[in-house]
């Protein structure tokens, strides 16, 4: 795998880590727990866009930018596994496609 696919890889990494922070967050309490998770997710997403800068200086964004659709696949499996969200057929589906068309274009990257 190419340094640029582990880029922005690593970008969507993050991102969903910040994501999920957001939902943790969303489910908290108490205001420490609220701070805590936002500020985790802040984090998270702020180094993402850090290493997204480095992917559009080595990628063109029409090539860089739907490679960023991993989210949608990662934040789906991760709320799946973590907090036992349902996935229907359909959502199932949208994320194969969606892996699919990554894969396609991770070819040119």
């Amino acid at each position: 795998m190419n340094s640029n696919l582990l880029l922005v890889l690593l970008t969507s990494l993050l991102s969903c880590g910040g994501q999920l922070c957001q939902k943790q967050a969303a489910r908290q309490r108490t205001r420490g727990g609220v701070i805590g998770w936002l500020l985790s997710g802040l984090l998270l997403l702020a180094a993402g866009m850090l290493i997204w800068l480095r992917v559009l200086q080595r990628l063109p964004v029409s090539l860089a930018y739907p490679m960023l659709s991993l989210n949608f696949m990662l934040v789906a499996l991760a709320a799946r596994l973590i907090w036992r969200e349902k996935l229907s057929r359909q959502q199932w589906l949208g994320t194969l496609l969606i892996v699919v068309g990554v894969a396609l274009m991770g070819r040119y990257a």
